[in-house]
């Protein structure tokens, strides 16, 4: 009995670790531009230039595909920015006769946050008493989001 139980706690312990990563976004918004076309590569390249006027250190740009849905699903491609514990993706796209705009500042999710907060019955806790987002880490992602904001 006592080996069965170890068992199904052992496997709950496996399914919580490999469960997929949480979303965890500050915010998001998207704005259509009507009549405007616009390169897709470029407007990135604009962006990082104005981001970098900021003199923010330690920032870096990626470009990325993200799929738009499924596996078999077509690709879009995102700016990613990363600052600290931050992200920002930036997509800027074709829509109907103009693009769209639209942005997620996301806190990353360091890996020993990801392991400690999956662990069954406690995990939670963890997540609460040691990684806890507090005014600081909020302000400054509004912070970055404000200066991501106004490079788009």
């Amino acid at each position: 009995m006592i080996t069965f139980l170890l068992i199904i706690v052992g496997l709950l312990v496996v399914i919580s670790i490999l469960r997929k990563p949480k979303e965890d976004y500050h915010s998001n918004w998207a704005q259509l531009l009507s009549g405007f076309k616009f390169s897709t590569k470029e407007f990135y390249k604009l962006v990082e230039k104005e981001m970098e006027s900021h003199k923010i250190d330690g920032l870096s740009f990626d470009e990325v595909s993200l799929k738009t849905g499924s596996v078999f699903s077509s690709e879009r491609l995102y700016l990613r920015v990363e600052w600290k514990e931050y992200q920002y993706d930036l997509c800027f796209a074709p829509f109907g006769d103009g693009c769209f705009v639209s942005w997620w500042l996301i806190f990353k999710t360091a890996p020993e946050e990801e392991f400690l907060t999956k662990i069954p019955f406690i995990g939670g806790w963890i997540g609460m008493a040691f990684f806890k987002k507090t005014y600081y880490k909020i302000d400054t992602a509004s912070m970055f989001m404000t200066y991501a904001q106004k490079s788009d």
